[in-house]
């Protein structure tokens, strides 16, 4: 039995059948039916709050809270829309926040701080030398990218811990990785490096420059057994955290900004024209779709893509710079909708537990929960 939400225009019956070929299984059949019978996602705003900002960095979610932050105030809001604190910020955020625990990071280039996430107050701040990268919490520690060295700070009071210097002048702008008691790092010297996380002492490195200048976005897969990286050479790599070699090399095309390594899955959008989506284990490819056919059979393409792909039930998530949100089956990449935001948003989109809302930034610094309707879903089969 098939289950569906919300209604809309009724696609042909070429077109729903077409659609059962290309799903090809009795749950995914399912959804296309759903879709067939009239539903189509729809989104509605559910609240709509003002911040102490103008431009928003990507919101967080951390238990029951979401947070944002900005070039004056970091804030705390309940799911339902109640602003629980406020903090006033020394320096603009730039990246997305980082929860810890019982404390959450507020970082940007020029300045960090840590504050606890009961009321904002500050725990600690920390400038840089030259210039922060995004952080990573592991643990007990913070570790952030200071021009070309990599900073290790105590979570606790801000106490520098260590800090390890990459090859040459390459700086580090992206977090580095973390898993037990390694660190690891893709900086711009071409070199991916295990680091001891208590001394910072290298455990092991590997030159591959003749491959790729830097890693961005490095991000173990859920056993630990694959770190994934996207390359600064246009491919997205499947490492192995025991020695760094390469497990598999996927060839993307053209300079992939973030990839997102999700539930046994790879996703990201390429500017070759499609989303795409991997095995983490393997690197083989499990669906790609269009979004740019750059007017070879006249269909129309969807509007640049700035935000990351993010993932929820078994959803995926990509907002175009039209405001647009794709909606598109996790599981064979078909989109089941594209409905518009009714508001102009900042280029993220935050899930969160519930997969029918959504966290967004506006252009004018306010937070909006949505809720999106008309989802397909499958139920046990009678």
């Amino acid at each position: 039995m098939c289950v569906q939400r919300g209604g809309a225009s009724r696609p042909s019956r070429r077109a729903v059948l077409g659609g059962l070929v290309a799903l090809g299984g009795t749950g995914l059949a399912c959804r296309a039916a759903a879709w067939a019978a009239g539903a189509a996602p729809a989104i509605t705003v559910a609240w709509r709050g003002s911040t102490g900002n103008r431009t928003l960095a990507p919101a967080a979610i951390q238990g029951d809270r979401i947070i944002v932050a900005g070039e004056a105030t970091a804030e705390a809001w309940t799911l339902d829309g109640a602003r629980v604190w406020t903090s006033p910020l020394a320096t603009a955020a730039n990246f997305a926040p980082r929860p810890a625990s019982e404390r959450v990071v507020i970082a940007g280039r020029k300045g960090l701080s840590v504050l606890d996430v009961a009321d904002g107050r500050i725990a600690w701040r920390a400038t840089p030398t030259e210039a922060f990268g995004a952080p990573l919490v592991h643990g007990d520690r913070l570790l952030v990218g200071d021009g070309s060295d990599l900073a290790a700070f105590a979570m606790a009071d801000g106490a520098p811990l260590w800090r390890y210097t990459v090859h040459g002048t390459a700086g580090i702008f992206y977090a580095p990785a973390a898993r037990d008691n390694t660190v690891f790092l893709g900086a711009g010297d071409g070199h991916l490096t295990a680091l001891d996380a208590d001394s910072g002492a290298v455990l092991w490195s590997v030159d591959r420059s003749g491959r790729w200048q830097y890693l961005r976005q490095l991000a173990f897969t859920g056993d630990g057994g694959v770190l994934v990286a996207g390359g600064y050479d246009d491919a997205v790599y499947g490492l192995d955290p025991g020695d760094g070699a390469i497990l598999w090399r996927f060839e993307a095309g053209n300079f992939i900004n973030s990839q997102l390594v999700h539930d046994g899955g790879v996703y990201f959008w390429s500017p070759t024209g499609w989303v795409i989506g991997l095995d983490a284990r393997t690197g083989e490819r499990r669906w790609r779709t269009r979004t740019h056919r750059f007017g070879s059979d006249g269909g129309t393409d969807w509007d640049p893509i700035m935000a990351e792909v993010r993932a929820s039930g078994p959803w995926l998530w990509v907002l175009d710079m039209g405001h647009r949100v794709h909606v598109l089956d996790r599981a064979n990449g078909r989109e089941v909708g594209a409905p518009k935001l009714p508001f102009r948003a900042r280029p993220f989109v935050t899930p969160t537990a519930d997969p029918d809302r959504l966290v967004f930034g506006t252009v004018e610094g306010d937070v909006v929960m949505v809720r999106v309707t008309g989802l397909p879903v499958d139920a046990p089969m009678e």
